[in-house]
């Protein structure tokens, strides 16, 4: 499997360099022209979020689209038929433009009719089993979720398959033939599988237009999607700059994929060297185990380390990575050594990893796992940045053995 950084693909690629110095504990903004003699990578929001069609007001979820929340939830939800993966590119494309056609993403379409909701779902049938209220558009997302990890999954091999542009309108016909039934009157029994785009049209109502959103939706997100998904799905991966808070929590998801909790030889397990790290939630519960993962993950470097997150900045330093004193930076790793929990001696601390940090807004976004807590409580989060820029923290920097430069 590649471990190569790869552009990110929902996002039209925006370099922005902005730097920070160390920040003292008081500090309470970011001055950006104050820091601009410093060569340290930063990541601020570009116009669009995961997608071109998300809305970048993280803050306002009310002032989002449905086709913003649509985008949003294929991208950030892992599919049992995706092998645990969040949607591609290509895969969120095809769905959502048969969305488009049948109800143009609104959760009310044909409300008095036989056939409800954004995927236009049988009624009574499909649509009873949907969450009440049944008109939320959430709880209609859910249930789409719920039949492609279920009855559907199988049929739709087509569309899991799809990762390249070549395979966009088989990923969308396959959606609408094999999910949405959407077969011409009369014709029920026509072919399953792919074809040509004539027995496609020939098979499915308004295929064409189908077609045409899913290809519109596609080049709005970006076309650079290739094979490279078997590293980097949806935007989950490293993406050069740093992250938004959605793409770390992709991230994140990845790296929990990685259970069970134990591993046999040449599993994910050994492979990223994180059998060793054990807690009351579970090897990938460890904080440290996380660090590990990324480092191993993502750098030329191999660590392994089984003591405890305050010392895992000064061990990375010894292995080679900069020293980066109390000053976060893109896809550096921290080590917090203050904390009532007591391992002998020396705190037990923290340890994590910086995906992203947006100036703009004086936040940082950290990637951590915590020993004692479970495993849903890994997950990237949102910080004020100021609480990250003092000297409870401590920084390796990992720019000089990421496997691409940022």
């Amino acid at each position: 499997m590649s471990r190569h950084l790869l552009n990110r693909t929902f996002f039209k690629y925006i370099g922005l360099i902005l730097v920070l110095s160390v920040m003292p504990l008081n500090a309470m903004a970011v001055d950006s022209d104050y820091f601009s003699s410093n060569d340290i990578l930063f990541y601020e929001p570009p116009d669009t979020a995961c997608t071109s069609i998300i809305s970048s007001d993280h803050t306002s979820p009310a002032s989002e689209t449905n086709q913003d929340i649509a985008a949003n939830f294929f991208t950030s939800t892992v599919f049992s038929g995706n092998n645990g993966q969040t949607m591609n590119a290509v895969q969120v494309a095809a769905i959502m433009g048969n969305l488009q056609q049948d109800s143009g993403f609104n959760p009310n379409a044909g409300e008095d009719g036989a056939y409800k909701g954004i995927a236009q779902w049988s009624s009574p049938g499909r649509w009873d089993s949907i969450a009440d209220p049944k008109n939320d558009i959430n709880n209609q997302l859910n249930f789409i979720k719920t039949e492609l990890d279920g009855a559907y999954k199988d049929s739709l091999v087509e569309f899991w398959n799809a990762s390249s542009p070549d395979d966009l309108n088989k990923a969308t016909y396959a959606v609408a033939r094999n999910y949405e039934v959407a077969t011409r009157e009369g014709r029920e029994s026509s072919s399953t599988a792919w074809t040509n785009n004539t027995d496609a049209a020939n098979n499915v109502l308004d295929m064409l237009r189908r077609e045409e959103y899913a290809s519109s939706f596609y080049d709005e997100f970006g076309s650079s999607a290739d094979s490279g998904y078997e590293t980097r799905s949806g935007c989950g991966g490293l993406a050069s700059g740093g992250m938004s808070l959605l793409e770390a929590k992709q991230l994140m998801q990845l790296y929990k994929n990685l259970e069970p909790n134990s591993w046999d030889p040449g599993t994910a397990g050994t492979i990223y060297n994180i059998n060793g790290t054990d807690c009351s939630g579970g090897p990938l519960a460890n904080c440290v185990a996380f660090s590990q993962y990324f480092i191993n993950r993502y750098t030329t470097k191999q660590y392994t380390y089984t003591a405890n997150g305050s010392g895992v900045v000064s061990s990375l330093i010894g292995l080679g990575f900069t020293d980066g004193g109390h000053t976060p930076k893109v896809y550096s790793v921290f080590s917090q050594s203050t904390g009532s929990m007591m391992c002998g001696e020396t705190p037990c601390g923290h340890t994590g990893v910086v995906l992203g940090i947006d100036t703009n807004n004086n936040k940082i976004i950290i990637g951590e796992a915590a020993c004692g807590n479970t495993l849903d409580w890994a997950d990237a989060r949102e910080y004020d940045l100021v609480e990250y820029s003092n000297d409870a923290y401590t920084y390796a920097y990992t720019d000089n053995f990421l496997e691409d430069s940022l």
